[in-house]
């Protein structure tokens, strides 16, 4: 009931948000917007400059859509690829490239209400500079394009709606409500927006996409009145940690078992960019299937059908990643089957989820003609990870920086091209026996490094020494 009377809009004297608000938004707008340092002044600057130059372009090309030589269909196409970047773009904002976690905006003993709190956490929230030149492309081309106002006007609203989205999410992170009832809500949101991705031709897609941009709102809402009593710091994890959180998320690691924790901290920002990645090639390639179903192309599909990118970038080099795990495993015990273990135990789950979620794609997006490739899910993840062991035990590499993309990856060129040719050959190959026969001698190869392993090899046992840099 305290919080009630705080959040009502009486006369009293005691310290209300209004008296503290204006000065903490005019702050983080001018340290956004204009920072002290020179070069990061003129950058966010230029940037501003270019996107508003862009917004004007696409004002001025909704006033002259009817005088166009390109064919009737370009601009509503052009839109529905706009908005879906924004709408993805606002998605992605707060959690690439690591997530930006919801804390109380003003300490615990300032007579402001816990609600009030979340109000103003969710406000500065929206000022970033990503968010700003979305905004502000939006906003030049409903000045320009005023009398096509509704369409800038519904991409603005799917970007809110987005930015709701993160906040109530974000929000549920810091509250540690994983198992909240408003979690669902918030995933059927997100489905609601996939699906509204998937179908841009469909009859209920505009009402559709106000629905979805307005619903977290609602929810939003929902959850002020019921859980925002507890964003206080009786119920917040205690900001004075130490710096062991400086993953994207701490609060679930700590329920995971050591090994997965050490392997999940290093690369969960690996494996989220990979899922992105099936998402937009799939998501890519859907959007340019022609009326007769056919592929224009065939090389984005089977990138994002097969379990890629989380072998060439992570699992391809496992126990490089896990260097701490696995130089104590070798120093104790030496190769022992408890390292073929952690290897399957940290790597199946992973390809577990990824084939899920490809299926849901590959069902959901896709028409029946498509479905005969779920068939290539389970030979490209037990191929695959066949030579990750061979990768992580014969070519692993000291990982100094996890995020390097660059000549010096963090796992072998020649394995990454292993992985890319074996996917490829699976896919291309017109015989299912065929490729059903090469899936199981790669999948066999694996015998080999296991036996190594449990030999306990001292040229492995030492090649693997140097190669993680222990």
């Amino acid at each position: 009931m305290a919080d009630l009377a705080a959040l009502a809009p009486t006369g009293s004297s005691g310290g209300r948000l209004g008296h503290f608000l204006p000065y903490l938004l005019r702050r983080r707008l001018r340290a956004v917007l204009w920072p002290a340092d020179g070069g990061e002044r003129a950058t966010a600057l230029l940037l501003l400059a270019l996107m508003m130059a862009y917004g004007a372009g696409f004002g001025t090309l909704l006033n002259h859509a009817d005088a166009l030589d390109e064919s009737p269909d370009f601009v509503p196409t052009m839109l529905v690829g706009l908005n879906a970047a924004w709408l993805v773009s606002a998605l992605l904002v707060d959690f690439l490239p690591a997530l930006r976690p919801v804390a109380r905006v003003l300490p615990e003993h300032y007579p402001v209400s816990a609600r009030w709190n979340v109000v103003a956490a969710f406000l500065l929230d929206l000022i970033t500079l990503r968010r700003l030149l979305v905004v502000a492309t939006l906003l030049t081309a409903l000045a320009v394009a005023w009398r096509h106002a509704a369409v800038p006007g519904f991409s603005l609203l799917l970007v809110l709606g987005a930015t709701v989205f993160s906040f109530n999410l974000r929000l549920l992170v810091a509250l540690r409500r994983w198992r909240h009832p408003l979690m669902l809500a918030h995933l059927a949101s997100l489905g609601l927006m996939l699906w509204w991705l998937a179908h841009p031709e469909a009859s209920y897609n505009p009402p559709l996409g106000v629905g979805m941009a307005v619903l977290p709102w609602l929810l939003g809402a929902g959850q002020l009145y019921m859980l925002g009593p507890y964003f206080s710091a009786r119920y917040l994890p205690d900001e004075a940690a130490p710096a062991a959180a400086p993953t994207a998320s701490g609060s679930l690691l700590a329920r995971l078992s050591p090994e997965h924790r050490a392997y999940f901290a290093r690369v969960w920002s690996l494996l989220l960019i990979g899922l992105v990645i099936k998402i937009a090639l799939l998501g890519i390639t859907r959007a340019g299937l022609g009326d007769d179903e056919q592929l224009k192309g065939q090389s984005f599909f089977y990138l994002g059908l097969m379990p890629l990118v989380g072998f060439t970038y992570a699992n391809n080099n496992l126990f490089g990643f896990v260097r701490t795990l696995v130089a104590n495993e070798i120093q104790r015990l030496g190769l022992t089957k408890r390292v073929l273990h952690l290897y399957l135990r940290l790597v199946l789950p992973v390809v577990l989820v990824d084939c899920l979620l490809t299926a849901a794609l590959l069902l959901g997006l896709y028409p029946k003609a498509f479905w005969p490739y779920l068939g290539l899910l389970p030979l490209g993840a037990a191929a695959l990870t066949s030579l990750g062991l061979w990768g992580s035990l014969y070519q692993a590499k000291h990982v100094v920086k996890v995020m390097q993309f660059g000549n010096n990856r963090n796992a072998s060129t020649l394995m990454s091209f292993a992985t890319l040719g074996t996917s490829a050959a699976l896919y291309f190959l017109p015989w299912w026996w065929v490729r059903i026969a090469l899936a199981a001698v790669i999948t066999a190869s694996a015998y080999w490094p296991a036996r190594a392993v449990l030999r306990n090899e001292g040229s492995l046992r030492r090649r693997l020494w140097r190669g993680i840099g222990a």
